[in-house]
């Protein structure tokens, strides 16, 4: 009986310090700051996501609109610092594109592979962030984030067999479709991390 009291107890203690690790997980990103921060990344997703609805560059390559809303989403993440940042401005750019008739990531239906890849990307910043990397290490490091971001975007277009009708670089059908979504989103996470990096340097200056 005491063992099994012992036992009790020691479950019970360990569920108090998780729920305490979690309110104070909680706490912290809702504290004024982060607030402040979650709403700065979230005002720039909407944003994102209304200039991917509406812009028209002529490249004709797909996943190149990974430049439009994925690079300011990543350095507004950067310059915020928030945990959920990425993941948040991600969801709202992918609402306010489709609230515009925009079709980021394929509509409504894949608005959560938009949520997932900003997950992806919040991740790739803390681990930047703890392990203190700069310069090349965390723009290398944001870049394949970006990349493996936009190749879950490629996902609607898998469903639709619409990269049947793509070229590029002596590449045709899905090859094709697969190293532009790589190309553009490597590139976006390289732009993002640099003007974030830039934007920190610049504050701390």
């Amino acid at each position: 009986n005491r063992c099994c009291r012992f036992d009790g107890m020691s479950n019970t203690m360990r569920g108090s310090a998780w729920t305490q690790r979690a309110a104070t997980r909680a706490g912290s990103l809702l504290s004024g700051g982060q607030l402040r921060a979650l709403a700065v990344c979230s005002a720039v997703g909407v944003a994102a996501g209304a200039v991917a609805a509406w812009e028209r560059i002529p490249l004709g390559l797909p996943g190149h609109k990974a430049l439009v809303w994925m690079t300011p989403i990543i350095a507004a993440r950067l310059l915020a610092r928030h945990r959920i940042g990425a993941t948040a401005g991600t969801t709202l750019a992918g609402c306010s594109a489709l609230a515009l008739g925009g079709n980021l990531a394929g509509g409504a239906l894949f608005l959560p592979l938009v949520t997932i890849a900003g997950s992806l990307l919040d991740l790739t910043a803390a681990f930047a962030e703890r392990h203190g990397l700069t310069g090349w290490r965390l723009i290398a490091l944001l870049a394949l984030a970006g990349g493996g971001g936009n190749m879950l975007c490629l996902i609607k277009r898998l469903v639709n067999a619409s990269y049947r009708h793509y070229a590029v670089s002596g590449l045709s059908g899905l090859s094709a479709c697969i190293v532009s979504y790589a190309v553009f989103g490597l590139a976006a996470g390289a732009l993002g991390a640099t003007v974030g990096m830039a934007g920190r340097l610049k504050r701390q200056g």
